[in-house]
């Protein structure tokens, strides 16, 4: 993707200011965290579109989910129906919505689009999805495996693709939500190093005035548990959470919208050398993570990545077993706090 060199010096700079800052929290964080009165968020699930697991996940009383959006009729049959049973939908306008096939090796198909492209297929995606009133900018936007046509790495671009969005989808249902930045990483510095100043420089061509929340991506591996070292500076160790804390500081401060996490997780299987998964570890990191981000009042909404299904060999992140959907403890430690939310 094309990089900005001064963002190059900047990003430099902001290392050695992100380590000095962190052994500042080190000391400091619990000052900054809300005392509200716990579980008044919402509590989602990254979906599939698999019919036997979304019944049961209806069964278990989980209704929110996060989705990509495609213009065929049978991801629009399936949406509809399963709206019909009492699930909701935040629709994910991406690649997929415009029919390209990025890769890690780069874009397969339909590479060339445009923002007049993106722009016809965001109002396609509210003609095909007329149940869905809550959208969020692309998925991971600086991704190399997502990345394809206008979405190049530009942060002008990403802002245009967010005005465009927004004002389509606010003339045909002003009530709509929209959601931003597509899951910047909290995690680990490199990435929020690399993304920060990205969607700083977006927040400043004015996107504050077509968001109405953002969107942040929580994932930890190797690690599994909140109170492990996540990175060691010279006045001491600093665990998970405490760099969660800097990560969602520094895009509060920028931003003041609320914060959707709209993807967290770690998988239960030990899928590649140096882990130590399990599903007792996945339901531990669950308790954990959910229990750190109800404490913040501008944190609105949690999905756990994902419900069901794993590819051959690969990490499963579900709830229920990718094969026999039975259910893990990590659901367990879901309905908790799903069962117990006041919103």
């Amino acid at each position: 993707m094309p990089i900005n060199k001064v963002l190059i010096g900047t990003a430099l700079v902001a290392i050695c200011a992100l380590v000095l800052y962190l052994a500042f929290y080190k000391s400091n964080s619990s000052s900054t965290v809300s005392t509200q009165q716990r579980y008044s968020q919402q509590f989602c699930v990254n979906g599939m579109s698999n019919v036997t697991a979304m019944k049961e996940a209806l069964n278990y009383g989980i209704t929110c989910f996060r989705t990509d959006i495609y213009l065929n009729n049978k991801d629009t049959k399936f949406i509809s129906n399963e709206t019909n049973a009492g699930a909701s939908y935040l629709g994910i306008l991406d690649y997929n919505t415009v029919g390209a096939q990025p890769s890690g090796q780069g874009c397969v198909s339909g590479c060339n689009w445009t923002l007049a492209d993106w722009n016809a297929s965001v109002s396609n995606a509210l003609t095909y999805y007329p149940e869905i009133n809550t959208w969020e900018i692309y998925n991971e936007p600086l991704a190399g495996i997502f990345i394809s046509g206008y979405d190049n790495g530009s942060a002008l671009n990403y802002f245009n693709m967010i005005k465009g969005a927004y004002t389509i989808i606010k003339k045909r249902e002003p009530n709509s939500t929209v959601v931003c930045l597509g899951g910047a990483q909290m995690f680990p510095g490199q990435s929020v190093q690399a993304e920060y100043y990205f969607y700083q420089q977006v927040w400043q061509y004015g996107a504050s005035k077509y968001c109405d929340a953002i969107s942040l991506h929580a994932y930890s591996l190797p690690i599994y548990s909140l109170n492990q070292t996540a990175a060691q500076t010279s006045s001491g160790n600093i665990t998970l959470a405490q760099f969660y804390n800097f990560t969602l500081s520094l895009y509060e401060n920028m931003t003041k919208k609320p914060v959707w996490i709209t993807e967290t997780g770690i998988p239960s299987n030990n899928w590649t050398h140096g882990l130590n998964l399990s599903e007792q570890n996945q339901a531990l990191f669950l308790k954990q993570d959910f229990g750190f981000f109800t404490k913040y009042p501008y944190v609105k909404r949690i999905y756990w990545f994902n419900l069901a299904g794993s590819s051959p060999g690969g990490p499963d992140y579900g709830l229920l077993n990718g094969t026999s959907l039975q259910p893990k403890p990590a659901l367990y430690a879901f309905l908790y706090f799903s069962r117990n939310s006041i919103s």
